[in-house]
């Protein structure tokens, strides 16, 4: 009974005092109103009593929807235990799952016959609310490490080439190989012959040699045509000493960009095209020092050499990145003993580049990526520059053997390119920016220049990206991201990769453009005190390509060499290396810094840009550069 009518009173809204008082008064009001209706008022007309009436009507109608449910019912609390609900954050963790989840579908890089590389289908941009220089919270650091933890794929084999590894394990008995000459208009071959006669050689001789001073008989063979690439002392043993084949390379074999670094005299020609004597022999100096500190694996320790240090660059805590980046200081020790004209198959240093070769072979991973150990911010610069390096090698050699760490490593450069976006950053999804931009294109110009396919889609998404970082009042300036302001590092950079895609595409950069990106790079001339090879290596790059167009871009050229080669000059070491006392070089540590500097010095046959006569070679005083 008791609950009934509890039941009518929470109806009608007689839960609290100050409701029953208010329907009290109504009721009473109600009852006073009809009475003097019905009284003292009924002599009014009845327009005027149905008024009244009318005006009390609603006045009752509203508190009686303030207090009555209709239709859910009466307020009431359950007798049941009450709910509670809480909003927590996200947990940085996942959980094994014994189902395990499929995997993406990776194209299977071992065979040969596989279709085209085929780039990712666009998807819409997310919102990006974040600022250009953006970096990752530690709860994103947390998940990426748990996620690789379970997800991570293993590295290759360490034989998953379809041909002999380019720097086998040392043998008790090396081969001897028969000379042969191979004529001048026929490609090298990547393979040589073998004769039944062995060389004598104890295995003690054999086995305490480091790998990057063991060769088999494919990696022993004779200097190309660069009559500078003489067999130095340590690429020979005092006891093992096999013949070995000479090999002619025919100019036609090699791709034209390469060609001018097989010249006879590289010193001759690089002093035609503004350097000199004392540039050679920095660099000359730098590839002797990086050879000296060569790795018994045959890469290089990044860490050993001061890499990792975090100096908070522009303000931003990049978490030491670097100290484990092997991969990418190795890439661009490759690459300056490329752009000297030091392969595999050629050159005083072929055996420390076969080894270095060997080192990025054993550390792809199944996924064709080649950032070896590095960290999140590291990864796939190391990723892009070990494959430019492998690109190369295998675009000036044609060694078949090099075809399927090339290929993968390109398949992933195509994967990790954001569809929509057109760019390259840390993960697969995230969208680019310019920095990463300038590695993935050169590299990928080295994988078409060695016959490996990219898809027109890919050069087409990155000018895409390149259109949306681009500032100005011309266009000739360039951000890091898009929504961010522009600054002279990614300015060359970003010109430079209008050069690579323009050999592509045939396109042509707006003269304007042109000009006001040279105008920003002149304000900011090499100088000893504040070096930044980052932006020097991309500022020397695209201003010595363009170095012909006009009379002012051959004087624009001329000042930036000689503050160049001034300042390389006077920093370089006595050892022969360069210190990492650079705007990036805690991070990179001095295989990075000196790599990097020899690639400056060898801008003038590193690529060879179809030039005309120079005439810096006739300036009176361009020489007089003292260290």
């Amino acid at each position: 009974m008791q609950n009934s009518t509890q039941l009518l009173l929470a109806f009608w809204g007689l839960t609290t005092p100050t409701w029953v008082a208010m329907w009290s008064v109504l009721g009473i009001s109600t009852i006073a109103l009809i009475v003097l209706l019905r009284t003292r008022w009924s002599t009014n007309r009845t327009w005027r009593m149905c008024a009244v009436l009318s005006l009390w009507v609603h006045v009752l109608i509203v508190v009686f929807s303030m207090t009555v449910r209709i239709v859910t019912g009466p307020p009431l609390a359950g007798d049941g235990e009450p709910i509670r609900v809480a909003v927590l954050p996200a947990e940085p963790f996942i959980e094994a799952s014994d189902e395990s989840e499929p995997e993406e579908i990776q194209p299977v890089w071992e065979d040969m016959a596989a279709p085209p590389l085929v780039a990712p289908a666009a998807e819409p941009l997310p919102n990006e609310s974040a600022d250009e220089n953006e970096q990752p919270t530690p709860d994103m650091l947390m998940m990426e490490k748990i996620t690789e933890s379970l997800t991570a794929a293993e590295p290759l084999p360490p034989a998953p080439l379809e041909a002999p590894a380019l720097m086998p394990a040392p043998i008790a008995k090396a081969p001897k190989l028969a000379e042969t000459k191979v004529a001048e208009s026929e490609v090298i071959e990547s393979e040589p012959q073998e004769d039944q006669s062995e060389v004598d050689a104890s295995d003690e001789s054999l086995g305490s040699r480091s790998p990057s001073r063991v060769a088999s008989g494919a990696l022993r063979e004779n200097d190309g045509p660069s009559g500078n690439n003489a067999e130095s002392e340590h690429t020979t043993s005092p006891r093992v000493t096999p013949r070995t084949r000479e090999v002619s390379t025919s100019r036609e074999a090699i791709p034209n960009l390469y060609a001018d670094r097989f010249a006879e005299d590289l010193t001759e020609l690089a002093t035609e095209r503004g350097g000199s004597s004392q540039t050679e022999g920095a660099v000359k100096a730098a590839l002797a020092w990086l050879a000296a500190n060569q790795s018994e694996n045959g890469g290089w320790d990044a860490s050993k050499f001061g890499a990792g240090k975090e100096l908070a660059v522009l303000g931003h805590n990049r978490q030491g990145a670097g100290a484990n980046a092997d991969t990418g200081v190795t890439g661009l020790a490759i690459l300056a003993f490329l752009g000297a004209g030091h392969s595999h198959l050629h050159g005083t240093y072929r055996n420390e580049v076969a080894a270095a070769l060997e080192f990025l072979r054993q550390r792809q991973r199944s996924d064709g990526s080649l950032f070896g150990e590095a960290e999140l911010f590291a990864r796939m610069y190391c990723h892009s520059m070990a494959m430019l390096a492998t690109c190369e090698a295998y675009a000036m050699t044609r060694d078949e053997r090099l075809d399927p760490m090339c290929r993968a490593a390109v398949g992933y450069s195509l994967s990790m390119q954001h569809p929509t976006d057109g760019g390259w950053r840390y993960r697969r999804g995230d969208t680019g920016d310019t920095s990463q931009l300038g590695w993935q294109l050169m590299a990928l110009k080295s994988a078409k220049l060695a016959g490996i396919q990219i898809p027109d889609i890919t050069w087409a998404r990155a000018e895409r990206f390149l259109r949306r970082v681009k500032r100005g009042n011309h266009g000739g300036l360039a951000a890091y991201r898009p929504d961010g302001p522009p600054t002279r590092t990614m300015t060359a950079e970003a010109w430079y990769c209008h050069q690579l895609l323009q050999s592509d595409r045939g396109g042509a950069h707006n003269p304007a453009a042109i000009r006001e990106t040279i105008l920003s790079l002149e304000q900011e001339l090499p100088t000893p005190a504040n070096r930044n090879l980052y932006y020097w290596y991309y500022a020397t790059l695209a201003l010595q390509q363009n170095q012909h167009d006009s009379p002012e871009d051959t004087a624009s050229w001329e000042s930036w060499n000689h503050a160049l080669t001034t300042a390389l000059i006077a920093t370089q070491e006595s050892d022969g290396c360069w210190n990492a006392d650079t705007v990036w070089g805690g991070y990179g540590g001095k295989v990075y810094t000196t790599a990097l500097s020899a690639l400056c010095l060898e801008v003038y046959y590193r690529y060879n840009p179809a030039l005309r006569p120079s005439e810096i070679a006739d300036r009176e005083g361009w020489q007089s550069l003292q260290r």
